[in-house]
């Protein structure tokens, strides 16, 4: 390849249209990144809980929002299975704008769940916000609610990035 057509753009990048698309490309790997953080997260996270479902009943009632009955169990049954599906949809890229979007809603119940928790126990026990610290039931240990919240907020925004990218690569799926 001579030189002229490195120069004019023809190289290894593909041509004048590799140089121009480059914003572009770095918004793809940004998408592989949040695909990738999201899908390691939850699959520790799912793995943890996924072979203890009683006693991840027991984290869930905690809350005080689900009741002991079949709901309960089946939640903690389903839930962990769910986040190893839509994390390994996540990295295979096949259903990925299902698997971010069921990752936005199941962080948005998250973040009010986990802030209804924290009101509960600054209310029963008058701790500061601060000061809150809870085992959440995440399957990461105990740890203070304005982290848990500040970490699901960014997973939120992670799933956000990767349900509204406008394309895909990197996919064993179909790309839109």
């Amino acid at each position: 390849m001579a030189i002229n057509e490195y120069i004019n753009g023809n190289g290894v990048f593909g041509g004048k249209e590799g140089l121009q698309e480059g914003s572009a490309r770095w918004k793809d790997y940004l998408v592989l990144a949040c695909r990738i953080f999201l899908a390691a997260v939850f699959i520790y996270a799912a793995f943890q809980k996924a072979d203890k479902p009683l006693m991840f009943a027991d984290e869930i009632r905690m809350y005080r929002v689900i009741g002991i009955g079949p709901l309960l169990y089946i939640m903690a049954i389903v839930l962990p299975w769910v986040e190893i599906i839509c994390s390994l949809s996540l990295l295979t890229g096949i259903f990925m704008r299902g698997s971010a979007f069921t990752f936005i809603v199941m962080n948005a119940i998250f973040i009010a769940v986990v802030i209804y928790r924290t009101f509960d126990i600054m209310n029963g026990e008058g701790t500061p916000f601060m000061d809150v610290y809870f085992d959440c039931g995440c399957g990461f240990g105990a740890t203070y609610a304005w982290k848990k919240i500040l970490e699901d907020i960014v997973f939120m925004l992670s799933a956000m990035i990767i349900y509204f990218a406008p394309s895909y690569r990197f996919t064993l799926g179909r790309r839109n």
